[in-house]
């Protein structure tokens, strides 16, 4: 019995879609809070288990019969280190056999690291479970891709300026569906036992060419300008963003920044047996359309 875990999340649904195209003769399992929320996943034949990373007795209730388990990572800020403990400590006292976690890209941990806050939390998962005693495969995503229209912002188009304290560093941006398919390919499989993958892009950019790929498409040029950390906040608290997203956005920037997010592998390419979604085709999907 396989099971996925985050499934009404946008990661979690498209690993749980793959691993039913794929694995018609296999069982599935999937974690929800909400079964009706995941109608359409019961309907193509994955059985529907009710639990909550918060609750624990609800987790192993969920695990019970599991042998292999794909845990999709808590978007809870304040209490993803709970919830992480919960998941390992329930699969291991229900009997899980091998787990896969997806954990995410980063270069330092140091505390004067942009990305420190973050990764600490997920660098203590990653130890829990290698000292946990299950099999494991650890996915450490890039940066997802997806985030890209946010960081542009939605009037690019009439405001011709791409505007990010990012400088002319290179990051390896990576669509967040080619990660979810990866993941489901890895939990169906049988390889990379105890092994812990780094998930890119194959290539890496920077936001300077990012404005020139913009340009190519709206026939217009795009500036790109590059403000300090400060001005930036500021410039998106005056726009009317909360405070937590201010955070989250300037907090992603500075990491761009600081290099934490632009080493690239081909371990993406190998698990998928294709080239992962380049930057300049993705923007040309979402922009081309407006």
């Amino acid at each position: 019995m396989y099971l996925i875990t985050g499934v009404t999340g946008h990661f979690g649904r498209i690993a749980a879609q793959t691993f039913l195209k794929n694995n018609s003769d296999q069982s599935l399992a999937i974690l929800a809070r909400d079964a009706a929320k995941v109608a359409d996943l019961e309907a193509s034949g994955a059985e529907v288990r009710i639990g909550d990373y918060g609750d624990y007795h609800s987790l192993l209730k969920a695990f019970a019969g599991v042998e292999r388990l794909l845990f999709v990572s808590s978007n809870d800020m304040d209490n993803r280190m709970t919830h992480h403990k919960n998941v390992i400590q329930a699969a291991k006292e229900a009997g899980v056999k091998h787990l896969v976690f997806t954990s995410f890209q980063f270069v330092s941990t140091a505390d004067d690291s942009p990305n420190a806050p973050l990764m600490k939390v997920y660098v203590a998962t990653e130890n829990l479970l290698k000292s946990s005693g299950m099999d494991y495969t650890i996915l450490r995503d890039g940066l997802y891709m997806d985030m890209l229209p946010d960081i542009i912002g939605p009037t690019i188009g009439h405001q011709k300026t791409l505007y990010a304290p990012a400088g002319t560093t290179e990051v390896a941006f990576t669509l967040r569906a080619d990660l979810a398919e990866a993941s489901a390919l890895v939990l169906a499989g049988q390889d990379y036992v105890n092994q812990t993958l780094d998930l890119t892009a194959n290539e890496s950019i920077t936001f300077p060419e990012i404005a020139q790929q913009l340009s190519k498409i709206f026939k217009e040029e795009i500036h790109y300008i590059s403000p300090s950390i400060t001005e930036y906040q500021q410039t998106l608290k005056q726009a009317g963003l909360p405070e937590a997203v201010v955070g989250l956005f300037s907090g992603i920037i500075a990491s761009i920044h600081a290099g934490e997010f632009k080493k690239t592998t081909t371990n993406l390419a190998q698990i998928l047996k294709r080239e992962p979604v380049r930057v300049t085709d993705y923007l040309s999907e979402v922009y081309s359309k407006k």
